[in-house]
């Protein structure tokens, strides 16, 4: 199966389409977790946010409404929100300020950049406690919840909650901590994601690769015993149809009395016998030809093989057919000297020959058929040109499928079976070749044959 060229490009469109499926499908369910833990971790922070501000903001309450004590507090809560026990208010300066803040964040297992600001009712900040918030920006406390920025990037979370004086409006408690400690573990997390991700890729793509080859092998072995079944039967038809043949000619060579009506009349369906053998006959070879280019038994050694003496022999041999068909027949070697690729010089002439004779085929009376050589770095470059009929560009990808013609009736009556261009395309595949097609109905085809040089 690695030799067909069809069941390696079937395998290789079946492997990548399902790495791409399973690529999306890993690409949804990775972006899927990272929102849903992201989201866990930022709902966890709210949370403990809102439960410090509202700490806080119990305590801040009875100082407002002792100014006099302000500064004190502000002096104690500066350290860090008692982040560590070291931090934390001592308890004999605590004992001294009843009804003030207690240590609430003793215990908190890895230190966190916290800070407090005061804002009074006009929303001026009145103190500034923790972390050194000064290149944040100043923010009234109306909107509760902020994501905010500094001039270093880092971003900061922050919960405003409004403080009551006496029942009245005495300003709002801000609280805040630096998200740099979320944004390391995400970036951490988008790194594993995507290295996983991209490791399990290659380990999709090699499984499909391999299960899309395992599910192939059923077809592949039938696919295998078509191609025998039509290699023995093309074998098989030879011996009987050269043998019918050589009756047929036998008998019409040898018939004694021509004057005879009845004579006559068989020899004309002798005739017409003749003709239809000989026709089958060469679709059986055309047959066996086209199977032994796709089980690789005919390459054989390929050997260099001069284009310009092969064209030259071509042009003599449908020198005739040309005249007949009243076409125009010329070539062009447009390279410079001679041009040698490395081949089968049979199969490569029965190419070139195909592609020749269809368009003499396709031609009108009159018409003209070019046939030009030339070659660039890599490439030696044929081109059979006509001004016939062209082919439609609906038609244009099917006419190298076997037995498919463009003009059934006219196919019929110049005896063509359909399988002139898939040969051309089977010869040129096994010589590592391309063939394109360009044509416009009305103006006429040019085929162009690339061959790698020598």
């Amino acid at each position: 199966m690695k030799d067909n060229q069809l069941f390696g490009a079937t395998r290789f469109r079946l492997a990548l389409w399902y790495a791409s499926v399973m690529a999306c499908i890993m690409g949804i369910c990775g972006l899927g977790v990272y929102q849903v833990v992201a989201h866990a971790y930022r709902r966890t922070i709210d949370q403990g946010l809102q439960a410090v501000t509202g700490v806080v903001a119990k305590r801040i309450e009875p100082v407002l409404q002792r100014p006099e004590q302000l500064r004190q507090v502000a002096d104690h809560l500066s350290l860090k929100l008692c982040l560590t026990k070291t931090d934390c208010i001592p308890s004999t300066e605590a004992a001294q300020l009843p009804g003030i803040i207690r240590p609430p964040l003793v215990g908190v297992p890895d230190p966190i950049n916290y800070y407090i600001r005061l804002l009074d009712s006009t929303g001026r900040p009145i103190v500034v406690m923790g972390l050194q918030v000064d290149q944040l920006p100043s923010t009234s406390g109306k909107a509760q919840w902020q994501t905010l920025t500094d001039h270093q990037g880092i971003h900061y979370r922050q919960v405003s909650l409004p403080l009551q004086i006496q029942n009245q409006p005495g300003g709002h408690v801000q609280v805040g901590r630096s998200l740099q400690d979320l944004d390391q573990n995400l970036a951490a997390l988008r790194w594993t994601l995507l290295l996983g991700c991209a490791i399990a890729l290659l380990l999709v793509a090699w499984s499909s690769w391999w299960l899309a080859g395992l599910a192939m092998q059923p077809i592949y072995r039938s696919y295998q015993q078509m191609q025998q079944f039509t290699a023995d039967a093309a074998h098989e038809f030879r011996t009987p149809l050269a043998a019918m043949q050589a009756t047929i000619e036998s008998t019409l060579r040898f018939q004694t009395k021509p004057e005879s009506s009845t004579l006559d009349t068989s020899g004309g369906a002798l005739a017409v016998l003749q003709r239809q053998t000989l026709r089958l006959s060469e679709l059986v070879k055309d047959l066996l030809l086209l199977t032994r280019i796709d089980q690789r038994k005919r390459t054989g050694e390929h050997l260099p093989c001069c284009l310009n003496d092969l064209i030259s022999d071509l042009m003599e041999e449908l020198a005739f057919l040309a005249v007949k068909e009243e076409v125009e027949l010329s070539m062009q070697l447009q390279a410079s000297d001679t041009v040698y690729v490395l081949g089968d010089e049979e199969q490569l002439y029965r190419l070139v020959c195909n592609l020749t004779n269809n368009a003499i085929q396709a031609t009108p009376a009159g018409g003209k058929v070019t046939v030009l050589l030339n070659k660039d770095e890599q490439y030696a470059v044929i081109r059979v040109q006509d001004t016939g009929l062209g082919i439609a560009p609906a038609e244009q990808r099917r006419i190298f499928d076997r037995f498919y013609r463009v003009e059934q009736d006219r196919s019929r009556h110049t005896g063509g079976s359909g399988l002139g261009l898939p040969i051309a395309l089977a010869i040129a595949h096994a010589h590592h070749s391309t063939i394109q097609v360009q044509s416009k109905v009305g103006e006429g085809s040019i085929f162009t044959l690339r061959l790698p040089l020598k």
